[in-house]
């Protein structure tokens, strides 16, 4: 035994002789030895999971501004939590290869909500397939690409609400996504849709 165990135990025996010569001795166990394998072959695999993650949210989750978001079932999830985001998030879209754009918002643009051509959907590419979610002040669109009819885009304007929060509305247009828009009745500033 190491010094201090021995010494443990010759003052354990001082103190306590006669309490322990009344009771049975047990046998001593051999000293336990932790197996480090698995648990380091566990801690190796959460280290890596979250690197994977890290790097993902850092190739396509995007900045605090935006996110764009593959989704397990196929889906993709856009969120704008500042009206700076939307350029980036336009050019996440435009890599995933998914017919979305979200154009600025500029009182000298020339095209209007007016001048969009709504695109006709089946009930299988309704509004259920470009669902609105929210939630702690952000708002996100989760977009069903298959959804979005051959050559038409799915049109996502992003605006700042009174409150202050970042809202999005949908609409899937025939064509091209215009290169910006003119505001809304009562949607003011740069950037937002």
């Amino acid at each position: 035994m190491p010094r201090f165990e021995d010494r443990l135990w010759s003052e354990l025996v001082e103190r306590h002789g006669a309490v322990l010569a009344e009771q049975p001795v047990l046998a001593r166990a051999a000293p336990r030895r932790v197996r480090r394998g698995p648990l380091a072959a566990a801690a190796l695999a959460l280290a890596l999971g979250l690197a994977a993650l890290v790097i993902a949210l850092g190739r396509g989750g995007g900045t605090s501004a935006y996110a764009v978001v593959s989704n397990p079932d196929g889906t993709i999830t856009v969120t704008i939590a500042e009206l700076a985001g939307v350029q980036p998030a336009n050019e996440r879209l435009e890599e995933l290869g998914v017919p979305a754009r979200i154009p600025p918002t500029r009182s000298d643009c020339p095209t209007t909500r007016a001048d969009l051509h709504p695109a006709h959907l089946t009930p299988e590419q309704s509004r259920e397939s470009f669902e609105a979610v929210g939630g702690n002040g952000r708002y996100s669109i989760r977009i069903d690409p298959q959804a979005i009819p051959p050559g038409d885009t799915l049109l996502l304007r992003a605006y700042e609400e009174p409150s202050g929060p970042i809202a999005m509305r949908a609409l899937v247009i025939e064509g091209p996504a215009p290169a910006c828009l003119a505001p809304d009745h009562g949607q003011t500033g740069p950037g937002g849709g």
